[in-house]
């Protein structure tokens, strides 16, 4: 009898201190989570040949954006372009520049919170990935459903950094989109682990770190993601939680091998996640977003060859869409389970 009551002190002491010790690391690592890297966003001019849009989202925000090629016949197919944080839809024009040169009509709008597009009150946008953005997509689909020039066209997705996040997520939950093509994007939770082992001596001694078994530190990791959650008043999308939903063999995924933020080891990671399928380009000598300034003969090359890859059988049955029903045309998203 004794024997047991010791065994049970000894384990309601462990899980107090468990408990305690996470309580103590979690806000901490949530601060780091929360830090956003010091972007160096190159601002874009705005073009005086775009077509400007407008939209609302399911939730009453006001997004502003424009379509380019919008006067050009018969165009491959309708290119969604998603910018980076902090960055414009006037950007869609630097990284489309070889697709606007093929006929390709490029869309593209401001997240909101960032640049000409309403803000939602009491909501700071970071570089992850929320909830909130994915509806701003949402609503952008649904403008193009409502259009029936647009709606007509083959749908790809072109995204850079938090903007590649959301080009992923949209090839996850919606089976409409034909080919992704994501610049300088990361996995959440992938993402987070890289920081926190890289700043744990700020939270922890790295020799206690050590120690740790690698399930208490994703249940750590997690409650920190939690923390922010409430304290931002949002909810993370995960692609880790949706990849099933997303034909890796039609997306490319492109990293610089110099990004100090989404590193090489990072890049390989989301590609493991993403599916060996998909196509990793990492570039040499560049840096984060920077892909294209270093090699951009090669870099508007891939992105014209993968669209054309994924749209190809989309041409050889082009005259067989017209009899495709009503419902295998219009922008369903698949149903996403909530995170625990």
């Amino acid at each position: 009898m004794v024997v047991i009551v010791g065994v049970v002190a000894i384990l309601a002491v462990m899980l107090l201190t468990e408990r305690g010790f996470r309580r103590f690391v979690s806000p901490k690592i949530r601060d780091i989570f929360e830090n956003v890297p010091p972007f160096n966003v190159v601002p874009e001019p705005e073009n005086p040949d775009a077509q400007r849009i407008q939209f609302r989202t399911s939730d009453g925000l006001l997004l502003r954006g424009s379509l380019l090629n919008a006067d050009v016949p018969n165009p491959p197919a309708l290119v969604l372009f998603l910018p980076e944080l902090h960055g414009s839809h006037w950007t869609a024009r630097r990284y489309c520049d070889a697709l606007l040169k093929q006929q390709y009509m490029v869309l593209s709008f401001d997240f909101r919170n960032q640049g000409e597009s309403e803000s939602m009150a009491g909501y700071l946008p970071i570089h992850w990935m929320t909830e909130y953005e994915m509806i701003d997509v949402e609503g952008a689909l649904e403008f193009v459903e409502s259009n029936q020039q647009l709606d007509s066209l083959p749908l790809v997705v072109f995204g850079v950094s938090r903007g590649g996040v959301a080009a992923l997520l949209t090839g996850c939950r919606y089976p409409r989109i034909r080919a992704v093509i994501a610049d300088s994007a990361f996995g959440t939770m992938a993402m987070i682990r890289f920081f926190v082992d890289r700043f744990v001596k700020h939270v922890i001694p790295e020799w206690l770190f050590a120690l740790l078994p690698n399930w208490h530190i994703k249940i750590t990791l997690k409650q920190a993601v939690h923390l922010s959650e409430a304290g931002r008043n949002c909810r993370y999308a995960h692609l880790e939680d949706e990849v099933k939903g997303l034909e890796s063999a039609n997306v490319l995924l492109i990293s610089g091998a110099r990004d100090s933020y989404v590193t090489p080891v990072i890049a390989g990671k989301l590609h493991e996640v993403v599916g060996k399928q998909a196509e990793l380009w990492l570039v040499p000598g560049a840096k984060h977003n920077m892909s294209r300034a270093v090699q951009t003969e090669e870099y508007d090359r891939r992105i014209v060859a993968h669209f054309e890859r994924c749209l190809k059988p989309a041409a050889v049955t082009a005259a067989a869409s017209e009899q495709r029903p009503a419902s295998h045309r219009q922008i369903t998203p698949v149903a996403v389970s909530e995170a625990t």
